[in-house]
Parts: C-alpha cells; sequence; structure tokens
C-alpha cells in the first residue's frame, strides 16, 4: 500500500470527510448516547424504585385492611365490656333482669333490697339483698339464671333455713301435684360497674 499523496485534493477531501465523520461520531456518543444511556439507567434505578416503594404502598395497605377490620372488632368488644362493666350501676335493668328469673323461677319473693355500693380500687361493687322462699330445684334453676346473666355476678351471704310452712306446702303439694316449697333462702347479689378514671 502506497503513500497518501496531500497534494492530491481528492485525497485531502477524503480525509477531511473522514475526520469529519470521526468527529462527528465522537461527538454524538460522548454528548449524546452516553448520556442517553447514563439517563436511561438513573430512570430505570427510580423506576425500580418507586415499584419497591408501590409495592411497600400495597402490602402496607393489605394491612391497613387487616387493621380496619380488627378495630371494628375491639370496638363491638368494648361495647360488650362496657354493658358488662358499665361505669354506672342500672338499677332499672338490674331489677328487671333479677325479678323476671325470681319470677320464671317460680320462688317467693320476700325481700329484695339494694344495700348500697363498695368502691374496690378498679371496681365498684354493687350489692342487693335478697331473701326467698323456694324449692330446691326451684332454687337451682334460679341461681342457673342468674349465672347465665351477660354481667358478672356474684353470690354470697347464702343462708339456707327450714320454710315454716313446709306441712301445710307438701299437703298441698300431694293434694295438687305441685312442687312444694321447703326451705327460705337468704343471700346477697353483687354486681360490678367500673370505676371512672380520675381528670
Amino acid at each position: 500500500m502506497g503513500s497518501i499523496d496531500f497534494k492530491d485534493k481528492k485525497n485531502v477531501f477524503a480525509i477531511v470527510i473522514i475526520l469529519a465523520i470521526l468527529g462527528i461520531g465522537y461527538f454524538a456518543y460522548t454528548y449524546m448516547w452516553d448520556p442517553f444511556v447514563l439517563e436511561r439507567q438513573r430512570l430505570e434505578g427510580e423506576l425500580s424504585n418507586a415499584q419497591a416503594e408501590l409495592d411497600k404502598i400495597n402490602a402496607k395497605r393489605h394491612r391497613v385492611s387487616e387493621l380496619e377490620l380488627q378495630l371494628v372488632q375491639a370496638e363491638k368488644d368494648f361495647e360488650k365490656l362496657k354493658e358488662m362493666f358499665p361505669e354506672d350501676e342500672k338499677v332499672p335493668l338490674r331489677l328487671q333482669d333479677l325479678y323476671a328469673v325470681l319470677r320464671s323461677s317460680g320462688v317467693q319473693i320476700q325481700k329484695f333490697n339494694p344495700e348500697g355500693s363498695m368502691e374496690r380500687e378498679h371496681y365498684i361493687e354493687n350489692r342487693y339483698s335478697i331473701a326467698v322462699n323456694s324449692g330446691y330445684h326451684m332454687l337451682g334453676y334460679l341461681f342457673a339464671e342468674i349465672a347465665n346473666f351477660n354481667y358478672p355476678t356474684a353470690i354470697s351471704n347464702l343462708k339456707l333455713g327450714r320454710y315454716s310452712g313446709i306441712v301445710a306446702e307438701l299437703q298441698k303439694a300431694e293434694t295438687h301435684g305441685w312442687t312444694p316449697i321447703t326451705i327460705s333462702v337468704s343471700f346477697n347479689l353483687t354486681t360490678y360497674t367500673s370505676k371512672k378514671a380520675p381528670k
């Protein structure tokens, strides 16, 4: 291959064209293609980060739905607890409940007195003094019904004695076939209310 003749205008023109093409290629690569690649990589990185954030948000959104359901259930549970441990003793409702089970059990009510309340550390005890005449099965039914109230109760100071009219009751039972009243019962019934927190 011979040397290039720089006196030949065609050769010089060809060299100039080649140099111009190389310059344009270098310029295009350095100032156009290379920044484009870097920008594309940056955007892909941002897209990846955004997708990761979106995945986190979607996961948290699912968790938020779970927490909302738990909150609804917690509110229902809290309402039940408020019914079980109200801030104020609902004496009329307690009396209705107690009179209903006393009547349904068939016992004879002799005494039913609210006896005041006693404050404890975290709650208040509300006491009722009750005396009835009953048969054993009636008494068992009565206590079972009290145990099934939808609020806590306690029975204390239970006293059993022979019913003073037991002879007449036994004669009536033989004649009419009903369950006789054989015992006199007295006891204290306690219900509970929550203690209001000091302001």
